[in-house]
């Protein structure tokens, strides 16, 4: 009996747990459902467009919206949105267009009406901005909030009718700001794009950069509005190519990069999108750039002194391919890109490279960059063999004590080593020999010969300044 009423207790337990998840899987998939026609009855294309156009300063148009709330997360693709100035008709082309852009966000978050979102990717992006002298860029405009476009519109107006030129406050600058949308930044775990195109103007340089097939991936990203300085983090990993065009019509150069880095992506103090990037990124073998690079022409002028005593200068070849680690080592931040390690570039069998502690400023075209000239070795040894040919001519007990100074100061690993120095705007360089040269015609002098002295001593003063 005591066995039966068991059995009996087992299999109305059994069935009642059955029942109670029976139950709950309806209650779940009815849920689902409710969801649906809920997210579907607010998430349609003009709700979006009305919801974005609300918040930035753009015109917004999107061919279509696509819902799946059985994945999980849920996700929400837009097709084909294209963004421009607000108040103009629709250019032939926008400069904002994407694809495809796919949100995955929390079921719940669209019960109660919020996109919490985990994930963005998008796909297919073609974007165009100018990047102009005063530090403002035409994209960032696109995302100002509509109140603080107006505000700027109005103030523009009043500063021309004074006839006065409107210069942009620091804290006008538009864009993202991460204290404004920290609810969404704090949910988001990763950001993609896939398979676009971006095409930059940096007015201050007067050069068009066109990246194509780019993919970037932001990870493992770790911000708190509230606590920018202590967590403002992400894992960014880039690919792409990049054609190097100058505005007066000719290239300079082409990178195809990959790399990875650390990057921190808002400003600590104002909250507002300002990417700082530091990292090693890999150049491919067709990498190249366009010996036309005023830089690379003008530190090839100071070599023309060699021809004074038989070391013929080869013309510059049409392309630099690039040297020793075949990467970049950059920090970037507020536009102005610092080298880490350095970087060369072969011209012909000359390498020249830009040391660390080189930095270009894209906004102003501003730079400095200390580098080296390192001789091909025929040229190298040729010269090597014109100071020897003179120390013959010293006294022995001081021949071997000049070759060896002579070896230190002027040669590396059997190649003459030429310092310079380039200052100025990046497009019209000022530049210079530099090194700590000793003027070797005193010894020379003091040993009653003069061949190395008019030979060799005018040489380096002509090289080394």
């Amino acid at each position: 009996m005591q066995r039966a009423r068991t059995a009996k207790n087992k299999s109305y337990f059994k069935n009642r747990f059955i029942k109670y998840l029976v139950v709950g899987i309806l209650g779940v998939v009815t849920l689902i459902v409710v969801a649906g026609f809920v997210a579907r009855s607010y998430l349609t294309k003009d709700y979006l467009v009305q919801e974005i156009e609300k918040s930035i300063n753009s015109e917004v148009e999107m061919e279509d919206v696509e819902i799946s709330l059985f994945s999980v997360p849920a996700e929400i693709s837009l097709h084909h949105v294209s963004l421009w100035e607000k108040g103009r008709e629709r250019p032939l082309h926008p400069p904002l267009q994407i694809q495809e852009l796919t949100l995955r966000a929390s079921l719940l978050s669209l019960l109660q009406k919020h996109i919490n979102v985990s994930n963005i990717t998008i796909r297919g992006a073609d974007i165009t901005t100018i990047h102009r002298e005063d530090g403002s860029t035409s994209l960032e405009e696109l995302f100002e909030s509509p109140k603080k476009a107006a505000e700027k519109a109005r103030r523009k107006k009043e500063a021309k009718e004074r006839g006065e030129v409107y210069v942009e406050k620091v804290e006008e600058e538009g864009g993202f700001n991460v204290v404004d949308q920290g609810d969404f930044i704090t949910s988001l775990g990763g950001l993609a794009i896939e398979n676009s195109k971006i095409n930059i103007t940096l007015e201050g340089m007067k050069i068009r950069l066109e990246c194509s097939e780019v993919n970037m991936k932001l990870s493992s990203i770790k911000i708190d509005p509230a606590k920018l300085a202590e967590t403002n983090s992400a894992d960014l990993s880039v690919r792409g190519k990049v054609k190097i065009d100058s505005l007066e019509g000719w290239q300079y150069g082409y990178l195809n990069i990959r790399g990875k880095s650390t990057t921190q992506i808002f400003d600590p103090e104002t909250g507002e999108t300002e990417p700082e990037i530091e990292g090693d990124f890999l150049l491919q073998e067709d990498s190249w750039l366009n010996t036309r690079i005023p830089i690379i022409t003008q530190s090839w002028g100071h070599l023309k002194v060699l021809e004074k005593i038989g070391i013929k200068v080869a013309p510059l070849p049409e392309r630099a391919t690039f040297g020793r680690s075949q990467s970049v080592s950059v920090h970037v931040y507020r536009g102005k890109i610092t080298v880490k390690k350095p970087i060369s570039v072969w011209v012909g069998d000359w390498e020249l490279a830009a040391l660390e502690n080189s930095w270009l400023q894209t906004k102003t075209d501003e730079h400095v960059i200390r580098g080296e000239l390192l001789a091909s070795e025929s040229a190298s040894q040729k010269f090597q063999a014109l100071l020897l040919k003179g120390l013959d001519l010293l006294p022995k007990k001081m021949r071997r004590k000049m070759a060896y100074e002579m070896e230190s100061d002027l040669f590396r690993d059997g190649r003459l080593l030429i310092g310079i120095e380039s200052k100025g705007d990046f497009s019209d360089p000022k530049i210079k020999a530099t090194g700590a040269i000793k003027d070797y015609s005193e010894s020379i002098k003091k040993a009653g010969k003069d061949f190395l002295k008019e030979k060799g001593a005018d040489l380096l003063r002509d090289l080394f300044g």
